[in-house]
């Protein structure tokens, strides 16, 4: 099993208010402590990811916060001061079910850029253009290749429809039904709304090395048991937030 996040994990933080900065600190130690494979950024994590990817300190930071390696960002725009993820992963699987076989598996990190009225976003490159050059690199190191794209839906199937190299486009942004759809090669599905549900998507292999897929998600409610430890850590950030917002 591989676990990842489609982008948008963290609080925009162009005000760099204490109480966001704050909220966006935890959101990283726990991401550390209880880590996911991937983690792609999305145009709003982008700002305090300079912070987080600063060159001075890395390696210290690094052993404290382990989730840095595993960001990615195809397109994101960093300053001369961060050092830049890598546009793409690759992750390798193997158990029973892949019959013993080393299963290599690519992600691409992209961000839709938001759309400011008469001005362009310059915390991203065009996504359309990343994407290929990126995804055409990531396929030659991979058996099966996912785009991660914090974007809407019509985004993401254009990528699916310019790239058909790629298996899986993830689309991390789309306020729409969760059902996937065939764009030519590609398996296009939205994330499910990470507030309420988790996406779960099933790659089987068949006899002639081909992969299929089943996507479906999971609601996050009563019936789904809390870690201890995670909601120990979650009460233990919400009383360090609330000393410092009544301070």
């Amino acid at each position: 099993m591989l676990e990842v996040i489609a982008g948008f994990f963290l609080y925009d933080s162009t005000g760099y208010t204490a109480s966001v900065m704050l909220q966006n600190e935890q959101m990283v130690g726990a991401l550390s402590r209880w880590p996911v494979d991937v983690i792609n950024l999305g145009r709003f994590d982008l700002i305090y990811a300079q912070k987080l990817l600063a060159k001075e300190g890395m390696e210290a930071r690094i052993a404290a916060y382990p989730m840095i390696k595993n960001i990615i960002s195809a397109n994101g725009v960093f300053s001369p001061d961060a050092a830049a993820p890598p546009a793409f992963l690759i992750r390798e699987i193997r158990g029973p079910r892949t019959g013993g076989k080393k299963i290599k598996v690519g992600f691409v990190g992209l961000a839709e850029p938001i759309k400011p009225a008469g001005a362009i976003d310059i915390t991203v490159t065009d996504i359309y253009a990343a994407a290929k050059r990126a995804i055409a690199e990531a396929r030659k190191q991979c058996d099966l290749l996912v785009v991660l794209a914090h974007s809407e839906l019509q985004t993401a199937a254009r990528i699916a429809e310019e790239n058909p190299q790629a298996d899986v486009v993830i689309a991390g942004n789309a306020t729409t039904v969760l059902k996937p759809r065939q764009v030519g090669n590609t398996l296009v599905l939205c994330a499910a709304p990470g507030n309420t549900q988790e996406g779960d998507l099933r790659v089987y292999i068949n006899a002639d090395g081909r992969f299929t897929f089943n996507f479906r998600s999971t609601d996050l409610d009563a019936i789904i048991p809390d870690d201890p430890q995670a909601a120990a850590f979650a009460d233990a950030a919400r009383q360090e937030r609330n000393k410092l917002r009544y301070r």
